[in-house]
């Protein structure tokens, strides 16, 4: 058995969707019959293990990632840079018998025992640069650098992805594969219904669901303009967004009091709901009861929320913008970027023609495709890792 390891040590609660990412592809890989890797994951002394009551894997508590000083952190850094690795990472991991490190932020180093598959979430620094930082643009550009000479391999999560990466640095992306993820579903039965879901959180009969945080590039406002447009041509209308998701973007600290303004002045207190960072299986069962799932993003890695969607074989209404025709769900409704008139139209017709015991039937059928489609995902993954050059 080959041990590999995944460190969490960053804030859960401000990457959700990355915590979410590692901990589903962990329970995607128990799946297998011919598991040939053990996983263990690595946290901190005082993350909480609620988080991973049904995570059925080895658990490693150490500090060691996660209280370094700025000086320790340099000093590991340096030594990777100049003398191909850090002797006291190495030292933990083969301590521990650890084979590979998975989906790090940063690689072990080149010349060390243990290899590193490191993984880039998204490249959005190089399409939008004006959302971030000169600073921060630098560091991504060196952490390619790092990446490039000390990794073993790069995992990316799209097509789309490895083509930015070839644009940004040609030896990073020999170094790199692509591995899809495929989301999991909760347990048909633990959905929580729709009459506890409205006494909870006071929702109307039929709505859309927008589980995107709060960030920039995640464009919520197309989405406010097209509900604007079908408010201002039908009075009275009864149709609902329901939003949710981490409301502060550090990098534009004003996003989401815009957004509550916009929703004040416009006349949409009743029509564009936003219920804050929800519990899971809440989300989960939001996606199961909506009309559709939107995603109005400019700019994905690989969206975790369509994938949900995919996976329960939910409608959904996506930007137009290349991943997401690389994700390509099923009965997709795609709209140009910042074309607030054409979601409009969109979202009238799918509001007059939802029919809650139709998209019961097609959920009951895709939680059948599933498990293939995990398997699929899992197996790729144990590929990659397995994989000798």
């Amino acid at each position: 058995m080959v041990k590999v390891a995944f460190l969490i040590n960053f804030k859960v609660n401000k990457w959700l969707g990355g915590f979410n990412l590692i901990v589903n592809l962990i329970n995607s890989v128990n799946k297998l019959k011919n598991k040939k890797i053990e996983i263990v994951l690595i946290v901190n002394r005082s993350f909480d293990i609620k988080r991973l009551k049904n995570l059925n894997i080895s658990i490693i508590k150490s500090n060691l990632f996660f209280n370094e000083g700025i000086l320790r952190k340099i000093l590991n850094k340096l030594q990777i840079f100049f003398l191909g690795k850090s002797f006291i990472y190495e030292k933990f991991f083969i301590a521990n018998n650890i084979d590979i490190l998975s989906h790090a932020q940063f690689p072990l180093g080149r010349k060390s025992k243990i290899k590193t598959f490191s993984w880039i979430p998204d490249f959005q620094y190089f399409h939008y640069p004006g959302n971030f930082s000169f600073k921060y643009r630098i560091l991504k550009k060196i952490n390619i650098f790092m990446l490039e000479k000390n990794s073993y391999k790069i995992i990316l999560s799209s097509k789309n992805a490895k083509n930015d990466l070839k644009k940004i640095s040609q030896k990073a992306c020999k170094k790199s594969v692509v591995n899809s993820f495929v989301y999991d579903l909760v347990d048909l039965k633990k959905i929580i219904s729709f009459k506890k879901l409205k006494k909870k959180y006071g929702i109307r009969n039929n709505y859309f669901y927008l589980p995107n945080q709060y960030f920039i590039h995640k464009n919520h406002f197309v989405v406010l303009k097209a509900l604007t447009r079908i408010i201002k041509q039908n009075r009275n209308t009864g149709m609902t967004i329901v939003s949710t998701g981490l409301n502060n973007d550090h990098r534009h600290p004003n996003y989401f009091n815009s957004i509550t303004k916009f929703v004040k002045l416009n006349g949409l207190k009743n029509n564009y709901k936003y219920l804050g960072i929800v519990p899971y299986l809440d989300m989960m069962s939001l996606i199961y009861h909506s009309i559709a799932l939107i995603n109005p993003s400019k700019f994905e890695g690989w969206s975790s929320s369509v994938e949900q969607a995919k996976s329960m074989g939910k409608k959904v209404i996506l930007s137009n913008i290349l991943v997401h025709k690389e994700q390509n769900p099923n009965r997709a409704k795609f709209f140009q970027v910042n074309n607030h008139i054409e979601l409009s139209n969109i979202l009238k017709i799918e509001f007059l023609k939802f029919n809650k015991s139709y998209e019961k039937k097609i959920i009951k059928n895709n939680y059948k495709k599933l498990e293939k489609r995990l398997i699929n995902f899992a197996e790729n993954y144990q590929k990659i890792i397995l994989k000798k050059n």
